[in-house]
């Protein structure tokens, strides 16, 4: 380790992305890593509940996905006892009606700039006090799960 190098490593938030578009849930999945979060990316919003909720330190779901809604799946994921701020990334989110929007921890449009996401994001997760240490095991280290796609 050189001298400019911090002696503890950063700090690796686990986010939950859930969202039926493809390209666009593997573009943002490459860019959270990026910006060095770890990332389960889901196409499929059952599927998204047959994980760990403990693993993760936030969500960010869209809207408008087959079987589930992201309003539903939010639902869901508060009965598995998943505290983590859940936040919507839909084409309509502002279409939405308030009480639909109020339930989850902010509403951003999918066309709006990224930085406005990445805000969002570090606004959340910089206010957990000392976050747990992501767990990966098994299948949840792939970023994908292609064989849901719907």
């Amino acid at each position: 380790m050189t001298s400019n190098e911090s002696l503890q490593l950063p700090r690796k938030y686990c986010i939950l992305c859930v969202d039926d578009d493809l390209i666009g849930l593997e573009l943002r999945s490459a860019l959270l890593e990026e910006e060095g979060y770890s990332v389960t990316a889901v196409s499929c919003p059952l599927m998204a509940l047959e994980h760990d909720m403990s693993k993760f330190h936030m969500a960010i779901l869209d809207f408008a996905m087959p079987v589930l809604n992201g309003f539903q799946l939010l639902l869901r994921l508060r009965a598995a006892r998943a505290s983590f701020p859940i936040v919507l990334l839909s084409g309509m989110s502002r279409n939405l009606p308030n009480d639909i929007r109020s339930v989850f921890s902010s509403c951003l449009d999918k066309g709006e700039p990224i930085h406005l996401l990445l805000n969002t994001i570090r606004s959340y997760l910089t206010s957990i006090p000392d976050p747990p240490e992501c767990r990966v095991v098994g299948r949840d280290a792939h970023p994908l799960y292609r064989r849901h796609r719907l």
